[in-house]
C-alpha cells in the first residue's frame, strides 16, 4: 500500500473507497451494484466465484441475463418482474429467502439475497445486490423434513397409543393417530388434556408413576386404565420416558391396549379350567363305568330273586294275586335300572367313537334314559316325536349321544327357572336328510345369543364353560350335517341338526 493511501495526508475519499473494496473483496457473501438498467457497476470475487464466471466477465453486463434469467423450474422469468430491478423503480427494499441464480455451466444453486435501492442526490442510481448460497441451508431443511416424516411414520404407524406430555404442565403437546382413535378425542380435544385426565389406577398409583418418570427418567405399569371420552376404562399397558427436546424435557409416552391379551388370557384360564374339568369327568367316567359293571351283578341277583319270588307266589296263592303283581313290577324297574347301567357303560366305555351304520332312532332311544332322572328331578318331562322308520345312516354313536345329551340338559336348564314344562325330542327325515329336533318351553334366545351361539367360550350361565354347543357344532359338522336353533313362535327356543342319509353302497 503507498504512502498516498494510508498516509495522514490521504485524500479521505480515498481511504474510504478503499476501505470499502478490502470489504467487498473479503465479504463471504456475493455483492454487485446494477444501475438503473441492470447493469452491474461493481461485482466481488464471491459473486464470481459462486457464479462460474470471472469479475470481468460479469462487470457492465445485465446480470438479469447472465445469472437470474429463469424460475427454479427452468421458465422464463422477465426482468420486468425481478424483485432486484424492482428496488430500482420503487426505491424499497426487497428481501427473498428462496429464489435461484444460474452458473456459467448453465447449473443453478438456490439462493437469498437483498437487493437495496442506491440514492444519489434525492434520486435512485441503482441498486446494491446482497446474496448468499443457501444450499446447506436447504440440505438441512430438506434433511429436517425426512426426519420429521421418519419420526411421524414411526409415531403414527406405532400399535401403542402414543403422545408427548410437557413435563411441568403435563399437558398433551403431540399425539399419534392411535390415540385419537383409542381415547376417541381429536388432536383439538386432546390438546386440552393434562395427563392425569386421561389414565386412572389404584388410588396414588398414576401421581406415583408420572413421579417415577420425573425422578428416574422413565417407569411403566400394567394395572392402569385409559379413561376415553365416553368414560370407558380400558386395561393399557403404560410406559413413559423423559426426554430433552428444544431445551424443554418431555415425557415420551406409549400406552398399550391390553383388551385382545387379557381376553386371550381369560380364554387360556377359561381352556385351562375346562381341561381340568374334562380330566375330573374322564376320571368319574372311569369310576361310573366300573361301578355299572359291579352293579350288573347285584342286579342280576335281585332280578333272579324276584322272579323266584313270582313263582313261589304264584304256586302259594294260585292266581295273580297283589303280592304277584308288585314283584312283577319290581322285575321291571330292575331290568330297567339295568338297561340304564348297559347303556351307561356304551357311553363311557368308548373313547373315540367307531363309525357304524345305525338308525338315530335307536340313538335317540338309547340316549334318552340316560338323561331321563336329571330332567325329572328338574321338575320337567320329556316327550318323544320319533319316527322309527328314519333309515340307517353312517354315524358315531356315541358323539351323537353327546350332542343330544348336550341340547336336553341345556333345555332343562333354560327351564329350570320357569315351574314345569315339557322337552321335546323329535326325528324324522327325508330323502336326503335325517332330522332331529330338540325344543323346550324356556326364554328363548336373545339376538346377541343367536349370534354367537356355536362359538367357544360364548355363554350366559354364570358357572358355564361356553363350550358345549362349540363341541356340538363339530360334531355335526364332522357327519357332513349342519346344526341351527332359534326362537319358538309360542315360546321357547328350538335346536335341529341333520345327518346326511347314507347307505352302506355309500360308504364306498
Amino acid at each position: 500500500m503507498s504512502e498516498a493511501g494510508t498516509g495522514q495526508n490521504a485524500d479521505p475519499a480515498d481511504v474510504f473507497r478503499r476501505q470499502r473494496d478490502l470489504i467487498l473483496m473479503a465479504s463471504g457473501d456475493g455483492i454487485y451494484g446494477i444501475n438503473c438498467q441492470g447493469i452491474s457497476t461493481f461485482v466481488n470475487p464471491a459473486a464470481a466465484r459462486m457464479s462460474g464466471y470471472t469479475v470481468e466477465e460479469m462487470v457492465g453486463r445485465d446480470l438479469h441475463k447472465l445469472v437470474h434469467h429463469s424460475r427454479p423450474d427452468g421458465s422464463h422469468f422477465p426482468g420486468t418482474e425481478c424483485p432486484i430491478h424492482e428496488a430500482t423503480r420503487d426505491g424499497k427494499v426487497h428481501r427473498i429467502y428462496d429464489d435461484v441464480f444460474w452458473r456459467k455451466d448453465g447449473t443453478s444453486f438456490p439462493v437469498e439475497y437483498v437487493s437495496t435501492p442506491i440514492w444519489d442526490g434525492g434520486k435512485i442510481a441503482g441498486a446494491v445486490v446482497s446474496f448468499r448460497d443457501i444450499t446447506e441451508r436447504k440440505r438441512a431443511e430438506q434433511d429436517l423434513r425426512d426426519s420429521e416424516q421418519r419420526y411421524r411414520a414411526m409415531f403414527d404407524g406405532s400399535n401403542a397409543a402414543g403422545f408427548l406430555i410437557d413435563a411441568e404442565t403435563c399437558y398433551v403437546l403431540d399425539e399419534n393417530k392411535r390415540t385419537c382413535a383409542l381415547f376417541g378425542y381429536d388432536e383439538v380435544q386432546l390438546r386440552r388434556l393434562r395427563a392425569e385426565d386421561l389414565f386412572i389406577g389404584a388410588p396414588g398409583e398414576i401421581p406415583a408413576f408420572w413421579d417415577k418418570v420425573q425422578r428416574e427418567g422413565a417407569a411403566e405399569t400394567e394395572t392402569s386404565y385409559a379413561i376415553t371420552a365416553t368414560g370407558e376404562r380400558i386395561p393399557v399397558r403404560l410406559s413413559a420416558s423423559r426426554i430433552r427436546y428444544a431445551d424443554r424435557t418431555g415425557l415420551l409416552v406409549l400406552a398399550t391396549d391390553l383388551r385382545v391379551r387379557r381376553e386371550m388370557e381369560a380364554r387360556t384360564r377359561a381352556l385351562q379350567s375346562e381341561l381340568h374339568h374334562v380330566s375330573r369327568v374322564s376320571a368319574m367316567g372311569e369310576m361310573a363305568s366300573a361301578m355299572a359293571h359291579e352293579l350288573n351283578q347285584p342286579l342280576s341277583a335281585v332280578m333272579n330273586y324276584l322272579g323266584a319270588a313270582r313263582r313261589l307266589s304264584k304256586t302259594e296263592f294260585e292266581g295273580e294275586s297283589r303280592t304277584v303283581q308288585m314283584v312283577e313290577k319290581a322285575m321291571s324297574q330292575a331290568a330297567r335300572a339295568g338297561e340304564i347301567i348297559r347303556s351307561l357303560r356304551t357311553f363311557l366305555d368308548k373313547g373315540e367313537s367307531e363309525t357304524e351304520f345305525a338308525s338315530p332312532y335307536d340313538v335317540i332311544h338309547d340316549t334318552l334314559p340316560l338323561i331321563e332322572p336329571a330332567v325329572s328331578a328338574a321338575g320337567l318331562s320329556l316327550s318323544c316325536e320319533l319316527d322309527p322308520d328314519v333309515p340307517h345312516t353312517l354315524l358315531q354313536r356315541v358323539n351323537i349321544q353327546q350332542v343330544l345329551l348336550n341340547l336336553i340338559r341345556n333345555a332343562a336348564e333354560a327351564m329350570s327357572e320357569h315351574g314345569g314344562g315339557a322337552i321335546n325330542v323329535a326325528c324324522w327325515s327325508s330323502q336326503e336328510q335325517i332330522w332331529v329336533e330338540v325344543a323346550d318351553q324356556g326364554p328363548g334366545l336373545s339376538d346377541t345369543q343367536q349370534a354367537r351361539l356355536f362359538q367357544p367360550f360364548n355363554t350366559s350361565k354364570s358357572d358355564g364353560m361356553g363350550v358345549g354347543l362349540s363341541i356340538c357344532h363339530s360334531i355335526i359338522s364332522d357327519h357332513d350335517g349342519a346344526i341351527t336353533a332359534e326362537n319358538r313362535p309360542d315360546g321357547g327356543a328350538v335346536f335341529r341338526f341333520s345327518l346326511p342319509v347314507i347307505t352302506p353302497g355309500d360308504k364306498a
